[in-house]
């Protein structure tokens, strides 16, 4: 691609992110959504008509709903079972109109059902046909395996929005018969008790059919949904319905904020001091715009940003950079070497490419791997992810390139340091012990979790939801102090969930989520009254609610996790063949350091919740990514290196990606380290997980991967040879 196209591309990229951040086509309406927990946004409890129903229904009412929501497009929603007979269900902030399609949404039954018209009646139109008219019930909605909304333009018919529908499988012949034998009659299409449609059977159907009579394109959008999801099977009507603020709390995101801005800082002054005001400038610009880029592609998607999707966008950024110092370090080698800085950059950014597009390739892998199986903020996180590493490989591979090739062009002088050339150290020779050692803290890590057991937050064993009437100007932090105040025994008051709320009479409300799961102090016991008491407050509600992260969802992370590492094993074998050994001992190497983190967790009692599960998430990532870049130059190393052994020519990659992976590693950890300073108590788990698993993943490619190497290849090759003596 020659230069003019290049920079044609970035300024249509440029300009097209700002477009989809602007949004001037939608006036008044925010670009870039925000989840529950950064957010805030609508609360609904829906109430069982029956007294008491069956613990399996409601459970399976809150399954469905979740599918709903996620099917209309709301990202982040939580959907959770409350008491006895109750739902609730809260949607991230949404335009009125949406809230109203919502409410309908969520609460609706959605039983299907076809029905014949009786002879009597064939002659009314829709409109006036009733039940009476109608013969019993034929065939309902289980039939269905799945619909969609389309607008019908067919010459000689009616135009306007349908729901085509496709029958499963085993119903099809069923069907089939029916409709068949009952040719020129009319069949209605009964959507809770409402008469949809009833046109006359013109043929037989057994595959698959249309929903015809349908005012507008939203609505028949919606009885997809419906359909796509299955009835509820209990009735539920619309019980309260409020507006909330952020899950996350309003305390912890401004703390959050501000310790954002300082790491953002802090890496930014590292750059520049290390690799001087041209290269270090040329990639703060890069970053800067990797995130213009990803931010405008959410918000082209239309993608919701939760803490989750945060952590991928973290992970995604140290991407960006660490493509970047990848490229620099090997610009740095061609200088030490002697050769002008054109050339050293034409070599640099050649010879690091395949390590960038393999890191990379792994991780957005495993994006896929999670967004296929999962839904929710795992979903979410998932989106962020790829997103992140698409634009990053983009910056790494074509901005940064084209600006430094224009600010070279008149002056080549790389007002930048040679920086150190590193050789020498022995990292396969000290590899049994550091095994030994890591690998026994790993195996004790696991047993210690399988033992005592992770502390789990409410996401995922419910527990009690208390809402308060408190008075105006009461704040979240007041309230955290509060809880801390009254002391029940093995809650720890920073893992509480505080979320403000209005009142559809207007007043000023709080609700907080605990773990609590017993009556002594719980929904019924005296934990409300007594916090009701310290915020000079009156107390609404006390409920014990379901988990946040339904079974599915965790099946679906589980597959997910088992999916991803097997497409890596896969392509990591593929890339590196014959040297296979690199795949298993990049997988050992990440499943060392999920172990490691998990080991932490259990140790310090931080709670399992939606944002740690992200940060071990990003974990596994970050430590393929530090894998596959010194594998990738073991590959290119025995290649071109002659007169070494294998394991020198491992320790040589070593030292030769050593500063990349220090500086990666600094770069990293620095808005991590500001999170856990300045972010406080919320988000301190949340850093801890990021902090050790950069630490952990950092040691673990260099001391755990690269000996499994050489014993695996060793072991190979000795297996090998002898089985060529057996026959020769």
């Amino acid at each position: 691609m020659n230069r003019n196209a290049t920079g044609l591309l970035i300024l249509a990229a440029v300009v097209a992110s700002i477009l989809y951040l602007w949004q001037p086509w939608n006036p008044g309406q925010s670009s870039l959504k925000l989840g529950l927990d950064l957010q805030g946004g609508l609360r609904v409890t829906l109430t069982a008509q029956e007294s008491n129903p069956l613990r399996e229904d409601l459970n399976a009412a809150r399954d469905i709903i979740e599918n709903r929501v996620n099917q209309f497009g709301v990202a982040e929603a939580l959907v959770q079972t409350s008491g006895t007979d109750q739902i609730v269900v809260e949607l991230p902030g949404l335009t009125a109109a949406d809230q109203q399609r919502a409410l309908e949404l969520i609460g609706q039954q959605a039983v299907l059902e076809f029905r014949l018209v009786r002879s009597s009646s064939n002659s009314l139109p829709t409109s006036e046909l009733t039940a009476s008219d109608l013969e019993d019930i034929a065939f309902t909605g289980e039939i269905i395996s799945t619909a969609r909304a389309e607008f019908m333009q067919v010459p000689g018919a009616v135009s306007g929005p349908v729901v085509a529908f496709e029958i499963k499988r085993e119903s099809a012949t069923a069907f089939g018969n029916f409709t068949g034998n009952n040719v020129n009659r009319r069949m209605a299409i009964v959507l809770d008790g409402n008469i949809v449609t009833a046109p006359t059977l013109q043929s037989r159907i057994s595959d698959s059919g249309q929903i015809t009579g349908i005012a507008s394109l939203d609505e028949a959008s919606d009885i997809a949904v419906v359909l796509r999801s299955g009835s509820l099977p209990i009735s539920l009507t619309v019980g309260e319905v409020r507006s909330i603020g952020p899950t996350l709390g309003r305390d912890a995101i401004n703390s959050g904020t501000l310790a954002a801005i300082i790491g953002g800082v802090a890496v930014v002054v590292a750059v520049l001091i290390y690799y001087g005001p041209l290269f270090g400038g040329v990639l703060t610009f890069g970053v800067i715009l990797a995130m213009l880029f990803i931010f405008g592609v959410l918000a082209g998607l239309g993608a919701s940003l939760t803490l989750p999707g945060l952590a991928g966008l973290v992970l995604t950024i140290g991407a960006a950079v660490d493509g970047n110092v990848i490229s620099f370090e090997r610009i740095r080698e061609e200088l030490r070497a002697g050769r002008g800085l054109r050339v050293a950059m034409k070599r640099g950014f050649s010879n690091s490419l395949s390590a960038i597009i393999d890191a990379n390739v792994t991780t957005l892998l495993a994006a896929g791997a999670l967004y296929q199986y999962t839904s929710g903020p795992v979903r979410g996180f998932a989106v962020t992810l790829a997103v992140g590493i698409v634009a990053s490989v983009l910056v790494n591979t074509v901005v940064v390139p084209y600006i430094l090739g224009l600010l070279t062009a008149k002056n080549p002088r790389p007002y930048m340091s040679h920086g150190f050339d590193i050789r020498g150290l022995k990292f396969v020779q000290r590899g049994p012990y550091m095994v030994a050692i890591t690998g026994t803290l790993a195996v004790a890590s696991l047993l210690y979790v399988v033992i005592v057991g992770l502390p789990m937050s409410t996401d995922f064993t419910g527990g009690t939801n208390v809402t308060l009437t408190v008075p105006e100007g009461t704040t979240t932090t007041q309230v955290r102090d509060a809880v801390a105040v009254v002391g029940v025994e093995g809650m720890n008051a920073q893992d509480v969930t505080i979320v403000e709320a209005t009142g559809q009479d207007g007043r000023h409300e709080m609700i907080i989520r605990t773990g609590l799961t017993g009556t002594a102090q719980g929904g019924s016991g005296s934990f409300a009254a007594d916090l009701a008491d310290q915020v000079g407050g009156e107390v609404l509600s006390a409920d014990f609610v379901g988990p946040a992260i339904g079974a599915d969802l965790r099946r679906g992370a589980i597959m997910a996790v088992l999916v991803s590492l097997a497409l890596i094993l896969v392509y990591v074998a593929w890339r590196f063949w014959p040297n296979w050994p690199v795949a298993v001992a990049a997988i050992v190497s990440s499943a060392h350091d999920v172990l490691f983190s998990l080991g932490v967790l259990a140790l310090f009692n931080i709670e399992f919740s939606i944002p740690v599960l992200a940060a071990l998430l990003f974990v596994v990532g970050y430590s393929l990514n530090d894998s596959i870049i010194i594998a990738d130059r073991i590959r290119e190393n025995l290649r071109v290196v002659r007169g070494q052994s294998f394991r020198d020519i491992i320790d040589l990659a070593v030292n030769q990606t050593l500063t990349r992976t220090i500086v990666t590693a600094g770069t990293t950890l620095l808005p991590v380290i500001a999170l856990l300073i300045f972010a406080g108590p919320v988000l301190r788990g949340f850093s801890i997980v990021l902090m050790v698993g950069i630490a952990v993943g950092t040691f673990s490619s260099m001391y755990i991967m690269t000996p499994m190497i050489a014993w695996l290849t060793r072991s190979s090759r000795a297996r090998v040879n002898t089985s060529r003596k057996a026959t020769a």
